[in-house]
């Protein structure tokens, strides 16, 4: 374990005799997301510890992760006390956490006012964390628990919430990047889709990729990361995948950190041309794909 982990009794996976809010009636709401089944509220219990519940990932848990980061890497991660999965309403299943709450500031609420060398600091340090996190392999691209990976915002796949996989070599994976589009009668996608194809990256060995690394997930104290949180969507993703992911909108002032992190990452530029041009396919926007048809030269 590194050096700075703190020891950590294993996570407690059943449910306590008491539910959390009913415990804690004082408990504050400070986060709530509705989108069907993609739902999520965060619970401030009061005594150092939040709750947590929102929609269950199949074969995700939280915990695991956190454990596999402790165990490899230097990277501060709050800890879980307890995960368990309930029954929901409406026939889907609900996953709770009561866990560690840091004391720290989301990235993006004071980066502004922050000096040059505390900025830098917090620069490299998070460039080393993705580092480390590097040297966390899968010869499959898959969840940590081993199972099929969950997508949910739709990076790599087709729709949002979906989990696909495992995928242990660059044709199936391929297969799966494409399905919807290889569904198409069109003779000009199809040779789009022979081109895009012998520009495709290699993907293995999978990375363990955050894969939802904004400056709300980078919790800051005293001019240090005090954590990084929300692991939910983790999973042992294609090598490239935080590069292409983490890439900045535009060089604006607004992304100042996240250009200043990109240059010190172990760059994919292929790769991002390869996700461009296969998103642009996907559109609905007609110039959009005429601009990757163009790319292909077909």
């Amino acid at each position: 374990m590194p050096a700075n982990a703190p020891p950590q009794n294993p996570t407690i996976r059943t449910p306590p005799t008491v539910h959390p809010l009913k415990r804690y009636p004082q408990a504050k709401k400070i986060y709530s997301r509705d989108r069907g089944r993609n739902f999520c509220e965060l619970w401030d219990l009061g005594n150092g510890k939040l709750y947590k519940f929102l929609a269950h990932k199949r074969g995700v848990y939280e915990s695991d992760i956190h454990a596999l980061i402790q165990r490899s890497t230097t990277i501060p991660v709050p800890i879980i006390y307890r995960e368990w999965v309930s029954a929901g309403n409406d026939g889907g299943r609900v996953h709770h956490l009561i866990m560690q709450k840091i004391d720290g500031d989301p990235l993006y609420k004071v980066w502004a006012r922050l000096r040059g060398s505390v900025k830098g600091r917090i620069v490299a340090q998070l460039v080393d964390y993705l580092s480390q996190l590097r040297t966390i392999t899968s010869s499959s691209i898959r969840s940590v628990g081993r199972g099929p990976l969950y997508d949910e915002h739709g990076f790599l796949f087709h729709e949002r919430n979906t989990s696909h996989g495992p995928f242990s070599d660059d044709e199936s994976f391929w297969l799966a990047l494409t399905s919807h589009l290889r569904q198409s009668r069109s003779r000009t996608m199809q040779k789009a889709l022979a081109e895009l194809r012998s520009m495709m990256p290699h993907a293995l060995p999978a990375v363990l990729t955050h894969a939802d690394l904004h400056q709300g997930n980078i919790l800051v104290r005293n001019g240090n990361i005090a954590a990084i949180i929300d692991w939910e969507g983790s999973g042992f993703f294609p090598r490239w995948a935080e590069y292409v992911l983490y890439y900045p909108r535009d060089n604006s002032r607004a992304f100042e950190f996240d250009n200043a992190v990109m240059r010190r990452m172990k760059s994919y530029p292929v790769a991002r041309k390869f996700k461009m041009i296969l998103d642009a396919l996907d559109s609905s926007d007609l110039r959009i794909v005429e601009w990757a048809l163009k790319e292909l030269k077909c």
